[in-house]
């Protein structure tokens, strides 16, 4: 049988992506896949793609060299599907087998079941592909479930307080893409294998409907996306802001690891679109889907290693914190305020407590005798530090004469004078003098 493939360029092409995946679905993109193993037959003289069931049978006499090269490629591609499938896996077994929250759980398995249904699409439209064209609306569910999920898993890793409800609007468009989603299983079979895999619009009100609803909300998923990056960057903004007012080591409660998680989306998105591209303009031939599922790879793996971890002491409240502070700000006048400072002085100076590695504005409260809202405003308002900043100037001071004097590590160093990392005093030494521990122990060596 001879496979004659033309290049199509759908017109109706559908990219279903979803916080950083994308596919770019195409009549040529299956023609190459078919190179080694799809069974296609030609019609209406030759120039539609009529979609059959995939079979794992021996490469078109035709295409020669090429369908062993696709095949080679085509294996690659699997493997890594697998490879990234059994990691989001195993993150979904971890977060049904964990303990927290509700809202957190539910959150980051959402998540994890939208990847899985994505990271899925290779080995589906390859062993099974007489269910793809009811698997294929499934994706659109996923991308509009994705931004909204991943945002309120980070709204509930940093909650000060408990919030178990998920407002309406934020489950508004997965809602909208499941009513689209059933609306495609509905059509007839071959509707479906006509809008989905040929890329055609085929008559009837139904399918025009259908067809611009996904348009429409893939618009408003790139918008949703933005709003969702931007919520989640103010949150964490919040967040560690709030935690410098608490604690003096903030490494293990500031969620750096999610930095890497957003880095490695947007990768993930813009190498998607490059995809797109590719497909549409350079019949796939400049992009690698490899280095997708590599980036995807690397987002599953940050979020199974840091997304069990719990921050210490996440339970304190920050919004009963705020009140509590506004009714102290009311009470606290500036005399009192002054001698609060003077009194803040005099414990860090005698009694050491900026030695403590664990050291909260909890535990200096009860030492000066003041309520920590008291401490934390006069802390802000008369020395003109955060908690944090404030123990960390103490601890650079401490740190001085033993760099100066050169006979220990630097983390030696750091950990004698209260920081639990090496990494966290190079920055809090650097902002304090400007200059490394090295460059400020050779300026005092040169002006000795």
């Amino acid at each position: 049988m001879t496979a004659n493939v033309p290049s199509v360029t759908c017109a109706n092409n559908v990219m279903i992506s979803g916080v950083g995946i994308t596919y770019s679905f195409r009549c040529d993109g299956f023609a190459r896949l078919c190179a080694s193993l799809p069974s296609l037959s030609s019609a209406h003289d030759g120039e539609d793609i009529l979609f059959l069931p995939f079979r794992t049978c021996g490469c078109v006499d035709e295409v020669g060299e090429t369908s062993v090269s696709m095949s080679m490629e085509n294996a690659a591609v699997l493997t890594l599907a697998g490879l990234c499938l059994g990691i989001a896996l195993t993150g979904l077994l971890a977060v049904v087998l964990r303990k927290g929250s509700l809202r957190e759980r539910l959150s980051l398995g959402v998540v994890y079941v939208a990847f899985i249904g994505m990271i899925a699409l290779p080995i589906v439209r390859t062993f099974t592909g007489a269910a793809l064209i009811n698997y294929m609306p499934l994706l659109l569910v996923m991308l509009l479930a994705l931004p909204p999920a991943f945002f309120h898993y980070i709204a509930a890793k940093t909650a000060t307080a408990s919030h178990s409800q998920i407002p309406w609007r934020d489950l508004a468009l997965p809602l909208t893409g499941g009513v689209v989603c059933i609306g495609f299983w509905i059509l007839p079979a071959q509707a479906k294998r006509t809008m989905l895999i040929s890329g055609e619009l085929p008559p009837g009100f139904w399918p025009g409907v259908l067809a611009l609803s996904t348009f429409v909300l893939i618009l408003i998923w790139l918008i949703a996306s933005f709003a969702y990056l931007v919520a989640i960057l103010r949150r964490l903004t919040t967040y560690r802001a709030h935690i410098r007012q608490l604690y003096s080591d903030v490494e293990e409660r500031d969620l750096r690891w999610v930095d890497v998680v957003m880095v490695l989306l947007i990768l993930i998105w813009a190498a998607g679109a490059f995809s797109l591209a590719d497909e549409n303009f350079a019949d796939g031939t400049l992009f690698v889907e490899e280095l997708l599922l590599a980036l995807i790879a690397g987002g599953l793996l940050v979020l199974n290693v840091f997304a069990p971890i719990t921050p210490p002491d996440v339970n304190t409240a920050v919004e009963e914190d705020e009140q509590d502070l506004k009714y102290a700000r009311s009470a606290l006048t500036s005399a009192h305020a002054q001698k609060l400072a003077v009194r803040l002085e005099a414990a860090m100076q005698k009694d050491t407590l900026y030695l403590d590695p664990n050291l909260s504005l909890q535990k200096l409260s009860q030492q000066v005798g003041a309520l920590p809202n008291q401490v934390s405003q006069t802390l802000n308002q008369e020395i003109g530090a955060t908690f944090f900043d404030y123990v960390a100037r103490w601890r650079i001071e401490a740190s001085k004469p033993l760099i100066t004097a050169g006979d220990a590590s630097v983390l030696t160093v750091a950990l004698e004078v209260g920081f639990n990392s090496r990494s966290t005093f190079y920055k809090a030494f650097k902002r304090e003098t400007g200059m490394t521990p090295k460059g400020f122990r050779a300026s005092q060596l040169n002006t000795g």
